[in-house]
């Protein structure tokens, strides 16, 4: 028993140190060291496990556990980014607008199964939810133009903004004043933003954005998730997927700065919608996060992950709003139409 004792000290011990190193990178940008962003990747099991500890120690009645509460109280920032309490303080205003951040992955999951009677079905369930609640602006991510036609069907909103060729798209309510691209040298990694008029005398710039993707090996998170750790194929996967995201998280910090130059300049309040590829332990959503307000601290609950492949936990998808803006709602629509689930905010002023 003693050994065990000692073993789980020395296991705490490295874990909470494995966490604290986690809870820098929000603050240490990847171009400068780019290893500690791979901790904050790991923010959601860390936290688990010291939660975890926790009880172990508590209910063995050794004081132990306050290494354990102590690690999760100086990490409770940091949960508030990744698990919501609800609670928004906002009160119903007349003006109000809804908006539905979504990656639709081109759709892939709605139109393009084999099976013919399930693809009507799947078609059928998209339309009754994408059409159900009266979305005002919808900031979409990997759509084609011919996918947003699809998407116009169901919904029928009057304005538009998708520059030819390119795969992120704003479709509105309210008609667009100015609009314009930041490119990021992609047809799919880029930035919209639109001026919508918004009331008589009120304009929002909007905002759509895709960060880099990581493009990770599907058959090396195949291996991961499978936990097959004796296995060579494993740990090579594991090193495949540090290596890819150590190449592309450089490259989302210099876009964000980017398009954060751009915010900065807008003559009117912002919301910002998206799909960042990275966590909220990370120096891009700190970087966003110390500008705009993100939506779902302020009124989401439950686990925040928005990614529904097969890493778990992964909260990838934001809504920012700006301060002079309020948040009623804030939901992530857990639905079967793409490998990111739409995340829907009602916004008041």
């Amino acid at each position: 028993m003693k050994r065990i004792n000692g073993l789980s000290r020395w296991l705490n011990v490295l874990l909470i140190l494995t966490t604290f190193v986690a809870y820098l990178s929000p603050y240490i940008s990847p171009s400068t060291f780019w290893p500690i962003s791979i901790f904050g990747l790991g923010f959601p099991i860390l936290f688990i496990l010291n939660f975890l500890f926790f009880l172990y120690w508590a209910f063995r009645r050794q004081r132990y556990f306050l290494l354990s509460l102590c690690c999760i109280l100086l990490g409770w920032g940091h949960l508030n980014s990744n698990f919501g309490f609800g609670g928004s303080d906002a009160t119903s205003e007349k003006n109000q607008i809804s908006i539905v951040n979504f990656n639709t992955r081109n759709l892939g999951h709605v139109y393009h199964h084999k099976d013919k009677k399930k693809k009507a079905q799947q078609i059928e369930e998209f339309k009754k939810w994408i059409s159900g609640d009266k979305t005002d602006v919808f900031l979409f991510q990997e759509v084609t133009s011919n996918q947003i036609k699809k998407i116009n069907k169901f919904v029928n909103l009057p304005h538009l903004y998708q520059p030819e060729s390119k795969r992120v798209a704003i479709l509105s309510r309210y008609p667009v004043v100015y609009s314009g691209i930041i490119e990021l040298n992609s047809i799919s990694h880029l930035a919209l933003w639109a001026d919508l008029k918004v009331g008589e005398k009120k304009i929002i710039r909007f905002y759509t954005l895709h960060l880099k993707s990581s493009h990770l090996d599907r058959t090396a998170i195949d291996a991961v998730a499978a936990g097959k750790v004796r296995e060579k194929e494993t740990w090579s996967g594991i090193w495949g997927l540090i290596q890819v995201y150590k190449k592309h998280a450089s490259a989302r910090v210099a876009q964000s700065e980017k398009i954060l130059e751009h915010i900065q300049k807008s003559p009117y309040p912002v919301v910002v919608g998206g799909d960042f590829n990275e966590p909220p332990t990370s120096y891009v959503y700190h970087q966003f996060n110390s500008q705009l307000k993100d939506a779902f601290r302020t009124a989401g609950r439950g686990f925040g992950s928005t990614y529904a492949g097969k890493i778990p936990l992964m909260k990838i998808d934001y809504l920012f709003y700006d301060h002079r803006l309020q948040v009623l709602e804030h939901e992530i629509d857990r639905q079967p139409f793409s490998d990111h689930y739409p995340v829907r905010t009602l916004l008041t002023w």
